[in-house]
């Protein structure tokens, strides 16, 4: 089963709970949220960009000894 219904600025969507695991449906949840709040934002492109390669470097520099230490 899976049902949609639009009303006015809404979609209800509905589908047995087996089509989805907990993790999916809350990965998809979460990608909706994400949507939501890029919708609302005022960063541009290059500003989320940046945001990205900041982010990466921050993680990788927390991590890499743990990496490295495997090779």
């Amino acid at each position: 089963m899976l049902n949609y219904q639009t009303i006015d600025d809404t979609v209800n969507l509905q589908f047995f709970k087996e089509y989805l695991s907990s993790p999916e449906l809350i990965k998809f949840i979460e990608t909706l949220r994400i949507k939501e709040l890029l919708s609302t934002s005022q960063l541009n492109a290059e500003d989320v960009m940046k945001l990205d390669d900041e982010l990466k470097e921050s993680w990788w520099q927390a991590h890499k000894d743990y990496f490295l230490e495997k090779i």
